[in-house]
Parts: C-alpha cells; structure tokens; sequence
C-alpha cells in the first residue's frame, strides 16, 4: 500500500495574512456597492464570504519576506483566471443588484479561484 504524497503547504507569513486583512473589507465594500448596497442578511453574509475568498486568492501573490515579486506573480498555470474571479463578483452582481442568488453565484466563483490558485502555486511556485 502506498501512501500518496504529502501536499506542499508554505507556511503562513504575517505579510500574506496583513495583505488579506487590508484586502477583505476593501474587497467587501466593493462588492456591496455592485450589489447595490447591503440588502437582506442572506445576500450581505454571501457577499462578505466572496470578498473572504477573494482576499485569500489576492494574498497568494504576496511573497513572503526575502523574496521578489517574480517568485510568485505567474508562477502558476493560469493566475489570470485566479485573478480574475476576483472580479468577476463585481460583473455578476452589477447584473442582478440585490440578488442572493448572484451572490453565491459570487461565492462559487470566488470559491474557484483559490481553489485554482492554492495548489497551482504550491506546486509551480518556488516559495
């Protein structure tokens, strides 16, 4: 029986957690404001889980301490979809403002991107 191989974790640097923490209510009031400002508690809850995901996928692009931009700025196969889905929140609820339903389409997003992101950039990247 074999055992399958470990994944590659990096560990948590303070300047990834401090660049997600900057970026979630940034990212937070961004999405409000497509949605036409806070609405019911279902979809301002959806909205704050995607700006939560989407902080996490723009904190795996800050290098940790010592190293260069280049060592993890498209280092990953596709970091353009990753980053797109960022956006793609903003698009999607400019569409239908105030829909729940748009804001966890948000989420799915969102959602995609980091788990695109995650494994992409810990097996492509250096550090």
């Amino acid at each position: 029986m074999t055992v399958p191989p470990a994944t590659v974790r990096r560990p948590r640097s303070r300047r990834r957690l401090a660049v997600g923490a900057l970026a979630l209510p940034l990212l937070l009031a961004w999405y409000v404001t497509a949605a036409g400002g806070p609405g019911h508690p279902v979809t301002t809850v959806l909205l704050a889980v995607s700006a939560a995901l989407g902080a996490a996928t723009v904190a795996t692009w800050v290098p940790p301490a010592g190293h260069t931009w280049r060592s993890v700025l498209g280092c990953g196969p596709c970091d353009v979809v990753a980053g797109a889905t960022v956006v793609a929140p903003v698009l999607l609820l400019t569409s239908a403002p105030g829909s729940a339903s748009m804001a966890l389409v948000a989420v799915v997003a969102t959602a995609i991107g980091l788990y695109q992101r995650r494994p992409a950039a810990a097996a492509a990247c250096p550090v």
